[in-house]
């Protein structure tokens, strides 16, 4: 068989590809592999996501049929108070015929080359398994806390108040919330997704194909924090909430999921206060991989001058190689 690499929308047998339209190609292979994802979803990622991203494919050069694929989703980023350009990893899938050929290394390959020639200090991905990425240079960069609550408990404690309630969030709701954002996610981390209106209006085109929330924490009328939810799989994740109201936050969130008939909730990226109430784990989910090295260490801080010596091999970027 004869195979080719190339980036959707780039040149094919001397013609000019198709550009957006042509993403939709890769739908196909990402039905068979992830069929654990619903038609809903699937049609979000494919009409809001695959408008905007990069999609790496291996192709068989005599039928065009695409084996394999790796999709680069565009996500700015802060980066110890720098706006950055960094892409996520998703889609990395192999046709069941086509496996360990070393497709899925190639297209890893390329697309952090490309990535390097933007100039993108670094990307990320979630891990099906850690030793599939290790090997091209990828290490855990996060780990999210995680525990399960029983929504008895916003009943059975004093922490609950009528003053704050949850509702989910309208569309009317995303500039403000992202005012909120804005102002909270520096006191939280040093790197981080930037939450504009148009992030947390994608999020919930994509909670909603799996009937998800994106819901909000409103005391005196204003936003003081969100969650997202999924009452189907009783679990809520990404929780934000202003330090003054985090114990009745808890409670308000337990009564939310207690109204949507819950029993126990799965919680992960939650405040750290609210560690101590329960049994808590804490999970590595993110990898990540220095791209442009030269541009990574150029957002790094210190509290104080400091200075290191460090030799790096990068065995896919000559470039990053030295000391």
């Amino acid at each position: 068989m004869n195979k080719r690499i190339r980036k959707l929308g780039t040149a094919r047998s001397g013609q000019r590809g198709l550009g957006i339209k042509e993403n939709q190609r890769a739908r196909e292979l990402y039905e068979e592999i992830f069929s654990e994802d619903s038609k809903a979803f699937v049609d979000y990622y494919f009409k809001v996501k695959a408008s905007e991203n990069e999609i790496y494919v291996v192709e068989n050069a005599d039928t065009d049929e695409i084996l394999a694929t790796l999709h680069l989703n565009p996500y700015p980023v802060i980066l110890c108070g720098h706006k950055v350009n960094t892409a996520y990893i998703v889609a990395v899938a192999t046709r069941a015929d086509c496996r360990h050929q070393g497709m899925m290394a190639s297209l890893l390959e390329i697309s952090i080359q490309d990535l390097y020639q933007k100039e993108s200090p670094f990307t990320w991905l979630m891990p099906a398994a850690e030793a599939i990425y290790r090997p091209f240079g990828f290490r855990f960069i996060y780990q999210k806390n995680q525990m399960v609550l029983y929504t008895k408990e916003s009943s059975s404690h004093g922490e609950r108040t009528s003053e704050l309630i949850c509702r989910p969030a309208k569309t009317d709701d995303l500039a403000e919330l992202a005012v909120f954002a804005d102002k909270m996610l520096p006191g939280i981390a040093k790197v981080y997704a930037i939450h504009d209106r148009d992030y947390f209006a994608q999020r919930m085109q994509e909670l909603a194909s799996e009937s998800g929330h994106l819901v909000l924490f409103i005391s005196g009328g204003s936003i003081c924090g969100y969650f997202l939810a999924s009452p189907k799989e009783s679990e809520a994740w990404e929780i934000v909430v202003e330090k003054a109201h985090e114990a009745e936050a808890k409670a308000a969130l337990l009564a939310w999921f207690r109204e949507k008939e819950c029993v126990q909730v799965k919680i992960t990226a939650f405040p750290e206060s609210w560690e101590e109430q329960g049994d808590c784990s804490h999970i590595s989910a993110i990898m990540g991989r220095i791209v442009y090295l030269e541009r990574f260490v150029q957002y790094l801080k210190t509290d104080q001058k400091r200075r290191w010596c460090v030799k790096l091999r990068d065995d896919l970027i000559a470039e990053n190689n030295g000391i």
